[in-house]
This record gives structure tokens, sequence and C-alpha cells, in this order.
């Protein structure tokens, strides 16, 4: 019992070992620490690759048609179930998604784990049989004969400068 006391004793007049926190500034986390997803939509590609490394299939795709042919793209990651391996950041080919070093991951309803991105892909332009790609080019070369016959009429038009010669000297 003794020891015990000692020691309790001992320790009143030492300075703290715990970090003060919330009330100093929260501490780092360690560098290369895999911590909340964070989702860029704007670099998405939608390749799904990050959906097939997925060891626990935390992420959903949904795809809502809109006019024209393009298509609503929503990504969403639940990081309850997520393992934070970063497989999915990894191999992510334009680095969509990262991990930071956030480790306050708490929450008290499932919406807190949620981390969700938007974007819209645009529909491929429709492919042009034959006819109307021979009309296309037929079009682009009378516009480019059009614009050199143009140029040529300018030239033709502007005078010789004879102040502008290199034997002013």
């Amino acid at each position: 019992m003794f020891p015990y006391l000692k020691r309790a004793l001992s320790n009143l007049f030492r300075p703290a070992v715990t970090e003060k926190f919330p009330a100093g500034e929260p501490p780092k986390a360690a560098e290369g620490y895999r911590g909340r997803i964070s989702y860029d939509p704007t670099l998405c590609v939608n390749c799904g690759m990050c959906m097939r490394v997925c060891a626990p299939q935390c992420m959903t795709r949904t795809i809502k048609p809109l006019e024209g042919g393009a298509q609503e793209i929503t990504l969403t990651f639940d990081q309850s179930s997520c393992t934070f391996c970063r497989l999915c950041a990894d191999f992510c080919a334009r680095k969509a998604i990262t991990l930071t070093d956030d480790y306050m991951i708490v929450g008290t309803q499932p919406e807190d784990f949620i981390v969700s991105g938007t974007f819209i892909k645009k529909a491929p332009p429709p492919k042009l049989t034959p006819e109307q790609l021979a009309e296309l080019k037929a079009k682009a070369e009378a516009a480019k004969a059009a614009k050199a016959a143009a140029e040529a009429a300018k030239a033709a038009e502007e005078p010789a400068d004879p102040a502008c010669s290199a034997d002013n000297g």
C-alpha cells in the first residue's frame, strides 16, 4: 500500500503528461495517417476502379438520366463500413479520392459518416454516318478555300510601303 501512496503523492507535484484537448490546439496526426475520406467530384471520370478494389464495398454509385443523354452521377462513401485501407485513393487515376489526416471521425447519426459528391457526365457525341462525315469535310474544305481567297484578295489590295523597306538606313 505504501508504494502506491508514495507514487500518488510524488505525482501531485509534477506537471501533467497529458495534452490539453480540446482547450489547446488539437494534436497533428502522424505522417501517412489514413483518416477521413475526401472526394472531389470535379476530378472524377466515373471509371469505377475505386468500387472494384473496395473490399468492404462501402461505395455506392447512383446514376440519374438527364435530358439529352447526359447523366447525373452520385458517388457515396459510407465511412462506417470503410477500413481506411486507402486502396480506393491509390487506384484513383485522377486523384479524386484522398484520405485526410482528420482522426476525429465521430458522429451520432449515420449521416455523419457519409461522404458524397455529384457530377454531370455529358452524353457522347452522336456517331456520324459516312454521308454526314463527307459533308462535314466538304464544308471544312470550302471554308479553308474561302479564307485563303480572302487573304489573297487582302494582300493584293495593300500597296507596298516604301518606308518599310530594309534599305532605309
